[in-house]
């Protein structure tokens, strides 16, 4: 395993470096998936839209009116305010007031393990986190992987063996793997942060100061998104879904099919199923099959980004010209660029994104609290902002960062720093402006 403790050197030329494979190698299609996947078949099966239910826990913001039709300025409302910029007041209201004092922190060792380190957002996660820790005077290390389980023990065991105070671990793995190594460092007097489990496997992780991704409220938006784009019209839809991620695919899935059945009853759902390790060679065939088996499909539901290159050169395959994609939970630069160009920005309509330094400093932030023994913010309450990423705002969202500069500025103040300003604000919130691109 490769260990480093964060530099300068690291900062822009590692997560850049990051980004690219990301992009390159169609590999970032995980980057956001919550476990590697076990073996992998693509199938096709119907999925009701009533009566969906288990793992959705938000529920539409309009309902279906008499007639069948659909409120659709409430839906696009709900959309564009999604697709808007965030406000740190939003969230930051919710992360449980300023910390009464950091000093005692200075000095000491976190260890901070991404789920897998080649994949982009795991690594730009792990970046902030460091900066926010390196800002409070502790010392972080970034313990680079591959994403095995027996990777995370490994670092999990160093950190207890080597004095460390803290564990922050989190992105495209499911911390209930590691239960045991965790339950060891928390028994050594370690706290141990995390991000991106479910409410089940951070309950069998044996954890408390979690932060989380609103996977059901993204799932909703892009229906929301659908529905209204076909002016409440129904329409047949497909889901490109990898049953195997577990927990937030079923989320996923499970929003989809209320808010359906809530605003576009007649609206039917197709899923077909590519396993993670199966994207690169056959989630392109499987979505020119269903196209072909159902031309009157003009909606695709792609849970995850990592689909969307697939996808589309399937939507080609299959000579089809009105077909629009929604959700594709994860975003990242490669996915984002895919919107700003034809045929991605005719075609895919949302990218439902997270801001990975934002993400980053809230995992720290509830480590911080774990370390002050403070109680951990609640876990509806500990997620920050994913973004609709539309044709629309796509160029924004690439060249800027597309969250903001102010959010960097609201984790300081709960943490007694000073603020930021001008570049040095713009290249916290940006990595160093690993975060932005041109289209």
């Amino acid at each position: 395993m490769k260990r480093f403790r964060l530099d300068s050197k690291h900062d822009r030329s590692h997560a850049r470096a990051a980004r690219v494979a990301f992009g390159l190698t169609a590999v970032g299609a995980t980057a956001v998936l919550l476990a590697a996947c076990s073996s992998s078949s693509s199938s096709s099966s119907p999925v009701a839209t009533s009566g969906a239910s288990t793992g959705a826990s938000a529920s539409p913001s309009s309902s279906a009116a008499s007639s069948g039709s659909a409120n659709i300025s409430a839906l696009e409302a709900d959309v564009n305010k999604y697709a808007a910029l965030p406000s740190f007041s939003d969230y930051g209201s919710n992360y449980g007031g300023k910390i009464p004092s950091v000093a005692n922190l200075a000095g000491k060792k976190i260890m901070i393990i991404p789920g897998v380190s080649a994949l982009a957002a795991c690594t730009e996660i792990a970046q902030a986190a460091a900066a926010a820790a390196k800002a409070v005077g502790m010392v972080p290390t970034i313990f680079e992987n591959q994403g095995a389980t027996s990777d995370h023990n490994t670092a999990i065991e160093d950190a207890i063996h080597q004095g460390y105070a803290a564990i922050a671990m989190g992105c495209a793995m499911d911390p209930s793997t590691s239960a045991p190594a965790i339950a060891q460092a928390q028994k050594a007097g370690l706290v141990v942060g995390t991000y991106g489990g479910t409410p089940q496997q951070d309950q069998r992780a044996g954890t408390t100061y979690n932060t989380d991704d609103p996977y059901a409220l993204d799932a909703k938006l892009a229906a929301e998104q659908a529905v209204a784009q076909a002016d409440g019209k129904p329409f047949q839809a497909i889901a490109i879904t990898s049953y195997a991620t577990g927990p937030a695919t079923a989320i996923e899935e499970a929003s989809i099919q209320s808010t359906l059945a809530a605003d576009c009853p007649k609206c039917t759902l197709t899923a077909v199923n590519v396993e993670v390790p199966n994207w690169a060679t056959q989630v392109a065939s499987a979505t020119t099959s269903e196209l072909l088996k159902n031309p009157e499909a003009t909606v695709l539901f792609p849970d995850y980004a990592g689909e969307l290159t697939y996808v589309l050169a399937g939507i080609q395959a299959a000579h089809r010209t009105n077909v629009k994609a929604y959700l594709a939970f994860g975003g990242g630069t490669p996915f984002v660029q895919l919107q700003t160009a034809s045929p991605g920005s005719e075609i895919i309509q949302s990218d439902l994104s997270e801001s990975p330094p934002w993400t980053g400093y809230l995992l720290f932030l509830q480590t911080v609290r774990g370390l002050e023994k403070l109680s951990p913010i609640p876990y509806a309450q500990a997620i920050g902002p994913d973004r609709v990423i539309t044709p629309g705002n796509a160029v924004d969202v690439l060249t800027t960062g597309g969250f903001g500069d102010d959010w960097v500025n609201g984790f300081r103040e709960l943490l007694g720093l000073p603020d930021l300003s001008g570049s040095a604000l713009h290249a916290a919130s940006t990595l160093n402006g690993a975060m932005t691109a041109k289209p």
